[in-house]
């Protein structure tokens, strides 16, 4: 964890980072390549790209890795490849448009953390690079949501002194990012890309542009 003050805070706004901070399919495809020896696989790039099925890219990437007996070291050097590129800005995504402006124009005493199952090293970079170097209080790695993401949030709340309705957890997968978090009553909002319809979010929509006003509407409250 790389923190800052949250504990002044009135709001907390919880953000996931793959899917949600950082857009783009690139890095989840690079590491599908790199598990299934380089091959292109058409049916698993039309799935990510439409949503046929899709829940977390890179957990489902093991899943298939695991069915088709790739070896372990194999999965982890793939992912650890992905996640370089990633880094090194070999492999792109986008921040949704207009975040960058919400997070700087928010009320000095809502604090933003990141929250992410990937490691923390390097993701400084990459926020640099989406024009959110700053915009967020504090850094959380290596989450283990969706079964570790209660005990996170649990140690946020604690440490700002607040209850469970005011912290807002947005993300794109409903089972890792939100369930968690509606379970002790906190605000949730959903980037339902594919419309999953999975859930009963505080706020849902396509995209986190979308969900903008209603964050902004929910910390100002």
């Amino acid at each position: 964890m790389r923190s800052g003050p949250v504990s002044s805070a009135s709001r907390l706004v919880v953000l996931d980072f793959d899917g949600t901070v950082a857009v783009g399919d690139e890095p989840v495809l690079d590491y599908f390549r790199g598990v299934a020896g380089g091959a292109a696989d058409d049916a698993f790039a039309h799935w990510v790209g439409t949503g046929d099925g899709y829940r977390d890219g890179y957990s489902l990437v093991a899943e298939w890795a695991r069915a088709h007996g790739v070896a372990e070291e194999v999965r982890s050097a793939a992912y650890a490849r992905s996640r370089a590129g990633l880094h090194d800005g070999d492999l792109q995504v986008v921040a949704p448009d207009g975040l960058a402006d919400v997070l700087a124009r928010r009320p000095a005493d809502v604090r933003c953390v990141l929250v992410t199952n990937a490691p923390v090293d390097g993701i400084e970079p990459v926020l640099a690079r989406l024009g959110l170097d700053g915009r967020l209080d504090a850094l959380i790695g290596d989450a283990g949501k969706p079964g570790g993401m209660g005990a996170v949030l649990a140690r946020l709340l604690a440490e700002a002194g607040l209850a469970p309705d005011r912290l807002l957890s947005v993300g794109d997968v409903w089972a890792n990012d939100l369930e968690p978090a509606a379970a002790i009553g906190a605000a949730t909002a959903f980037v339902d890309r594919f419309g999953l319809g999975d859930g009963d979010p505080t706020f849902r929509a396509a995209t986190l542009t979308a969900l903008l006003p209603d964050i902004e509407r929910w910390w100002s409250a």
